[in-house]
Order: C-alpha cells, then structure tokens, then sequence
C-alpha cells in the first residue's frame, strides 16, 4: 500500500461481515453490523501516521468502543478504519 497517513492516525483493515442470504432492510443490516463490530478484538494495522510511537504496521489492536466512533474508507475495493493512535487499548 503507498499512502503516506499523516498525525497520529492509523489506517487498521475493516473485517468483512458474511453477506446474507436473506434480504434485509437498512435498520436490520446496521443492527447485525453492530452485533459484528462487538467481536473485532484484534483488528490488523496496515499502515500509521507520521507521528504515531506505540503502534506500528503489523501490530494487531483492540480498540474497543471507540471503534464506533472510527471514519470508514474505501481504498482500491477494500475496507479500512481511520483510528487514532490514542484509541488503541492494547497492542499485539
């Protein structure tokens, strides 16, 4: 990935939630998002910003329910979180 995160942000790779099978409506959809979100535990950094001192590229995150609270963005078809560094409540 060639993209340069600025501050203390970092870009952390979005699980995919298994498509349905059934169609749902919008309220459903974000309700079982929710439900999904609770199980992210370790979620992988893939890239942090120039001012970032405890988390690095390919350390693995708990960020807990600041995660809500994260901007998503689509770079290149997949999925990521922009975090910042003082979220992050433990570090693998």
């Amino acid at each position: 990935m060639n993209l340069k995160l600025k501050g203390k942000r970092i870009l952390i790779e979005k699980p995919v939630r298994p498509e349905s099978q059934v169609i749902l409506t919008e309220d459903v959809q974000a309700n079982l998002e929710a439900e999904f979100m609770k199980s992210w535990s370790k979620l992988n950094v893939v890239a942090t910003g120039d001012e970032c001192t405890s988390v690095k590229t390919g350390d693995q995150v708990y960020i807990g329910t600041a995660l809500a609270n994260c901007e998503v963005i689509d770079i290149d078809g997949t999925m990521y979180f922009i975090a910042y560094e003082n979220n992050v409540a433990i570090v693998w």
